[in-house]
């Protein structure tokens, strides 16, 4: 990824392309746009691929036919690690604390999301 602290950070729509590209990679263009939640025209994703490959989430990695196929550079969980922190810091004065209560107090919360939110801080303070 570039060293470029504003690449770190997705946009709504470069996020449902990754998300896209990240579960069924290696991937042609034509193939991720009926699986966006929302439409958008071939043009636009297009648009959106070559963005997210000037920024390092992406690359080509051969070609079907004419079309070149993408698969990412970044991993999910490392991006949205650095995606989590810049909210942190955007938001949040850089307080992951502040960050995770304002999650966790919200009443959308499910109960079962937040039994394995108690689950991982049970498992992180047994590694202490």
């Amino acid at each position: 990824m570039n060293d470029q602290s504003e690449t770190f950070v997705l946009t709504a729509a470069e996020a449902e392309v990754m998300n896209v590209i990240w579960d069924d990679a290696p991937i042609a263009v034509a193939d991720i746009v009926p699986r966006l939640p929302r439409e958008l025209a071939y043009t636009t994703v297009m648009t959106t691929v070559r963005i997210l490959e000037t920024k390092g989430f992406l690359t080509q990695c051969g070609k079907r036919g004419r079309a070149f196929l993408y698969r990412p550079a970044v991993e999910r969980d490392v991006a949205q690690g650095t995606m989590s922190l810049e909210i942190a810091n955007r938001l949040f004065g850089g307080s992951l604390k502040s960050l995770v209560l304002n999650v966790v107090q919200d009443e959308a919360i499910s109960a079962a999301d937040l039994a394995e939110v108690k689950r991982a801080i049970e498992q992180l303070e047994a590694r202490k």
